[in-house]
């Protein structure tokens, strides 16, 4: 019954998504089926319910989504942000260029949901592109995640490690090769065929004239003040990021330029930017997959045994891509995949002569998953923001995930005929 549950719980999540319904709703009700279905309902959603808006983490998670929403809002009523894409066009031209920087450098911010972020500047800079909605939200999910494959302070990458007692150069090449497959496909993907696009401060004008370094900087500096305050605070101290993001708010109602009347624009960037700056839709679409992702983690459904299991091509096959990809693609996190699956493999390789490239295998494997899992945070937050449709955007999606995906089984498989041939 638990695996009948999941599957229907899975499958109705799906259609409703396909059908346009709220993603947050069919996320929740989803979880009621998964968790009805489970043997032991009422516990399940009870220890979901707690995850997902009790528990510190669950509930820091759904707060430092919503104090992003709002810093994005009081950006906009302050015109930081047209400020800001102004100043990095100024420097960048190709904007191109702007729309594979800015979510790259939001995946420092190792932080679920974390890029709902740079939705509206990729928002901004799609435009000057003729970017659709679709591609806007490939952009912003293809750019920021691939660099997890490699960034070494990644809480999952963390815990492989830990794991499967592996070094990080293990890791290195073969997760190299993966994030380049998806940043170079998504470019294709995303970016016109056509020649170099001038970023939006350019656009219409004959002849670029850079501004002057100086006063470019500090206009850089004040419009990315809210950002760069929740970044140092967030990177750089133990502060928690609710409380960073916070003060990432009060910096842009209080930070500006000279020249306005300062406290009637405060007040002006309170009531239009922070009063009504948080958008609910996006905080209930996260709340709904956080909770749907934590019922089918207590639910029974994804408790697997390896023992007995021989150690046979179609058993490192199952345990080693399959199942990694079939719970980071329900559960919509990564970690947790990874925390799930991994010691389900591990006894199957203790006693082949090379076992680590299976390990990668599975990190790898897993994570083609969880990027276009229907419970990702970050992607059905972009997809809320950015009032993209879901299926157009898994279309997309489906295709750098997909080519990182098969990159993966030609690796699994050159280990497999290095341990089994």
């Amino acid at each position: 019954m638990p695996y009948l549950g999941l599957a229907l719980g899975t499958s109705l999540l799906l259609v409703a998504i396909r059908n346009r319904v709220h993603v947050g709703l069919a996320a929740a009700v989803a979880a009621l089926v998964v968790a009805a279905m489970s043997g032991n309902g009422m516990h399940v959603l009870a220890r979901a319910l707690n995850d997902t808006v009790i528990d510190p983490a669950g509930l820091t998670l759904l707060v430092s989504i919503a104090l992003i929403t709002t810093i994005g809002s009081v950006m906009k009523a302050s015109g930081a942000m047209d400020g800001l894409m102004r100043g990095i066009s100024s420097l960048v031209k190709d904007a191109r260029w702007v729309a594979f920087l800015v979510p790259s450098l939001m995946g420092f911010l190792s932080v679920p949901g974390a890029a709902v972020f740079s939705a509206p500047m990729i928002d901004s800079v799609g435009d000057a592109l003729d970017m659709s909605r679709e591609q806007k939200v490939t952009t912003n999910i293809m750019f920021r995640h691939a660099w997890y494959y490699i960034y070494p302070i990644s809480t999952t990458l963390l815990l492989a490690q830990q794991v499967s007692g592996l070094p990080y150069s293990a890791f290195l090449l073969p997760g190299s090769i993966a994030a380049a497959i998806v940043i170079l496909s998504t470019a294709r993907l995303v970016f016109p065929r056509r020649t170099p696009q001038t970023s939006p401060a350019y656009v219409g004008s004959k002849e670029a004239v850079r501004p002057d370094a100086s006063p470019l900087a500090l206009s850089i500096l004040l419009s990315a003040a809210p950002i760069l305050v929740v970044l140092l605070l967030a990177l750089a101290t133990p502060v928690s990021f609710p409380i960073a993001a916070a003060f990432g708010v009060l910096t842009g109602i209080f930070v500006m330029q000279p020249g306005r009347p300062y406290w009637q624009e405060v007040d002006r960037r309170f009531q239009e930017g922070a009063v009504h700056g948080i958008d609910w839709p996006v905080v209930a679409t996260v709340a709904g997959t956080v909770f749907f992702g934590k019922t089918v983690a207590n639910s029974p459904a994804l408790d697997l045994a390896g023992g007995n299991v021989s150690t046979s091509l179609a058993s490192l096959l199952v345990f080693g891509v399959v199942i990694p990809i079939v719970a980071a693609f329900v559960i919509g996190s990564h970690t947790a995949a990874v925390a799930i699956t991994l010691p389900l493999l591990l006894p199957l390789i203790a006693d082949l002569p090379a076992p680590s490239g299976f390990v990668v295998a599975l990190f790898m494997a897993s994570f083609s998953g969880y990027l276009v899992s229907p419970a990702h945070v970050c992607l059905t937050a972009t997809v809320q923001y950015l009032r993209a449709d879901m299926k157009k955007s898994w279309r997309l999606l489906l295709i750098p995930s997909g080519l990182s995906l098969l990159f993966t089984l030609a690796f699994w498989a050159w280990q497999a005929i290095s341990n089994l041939v």
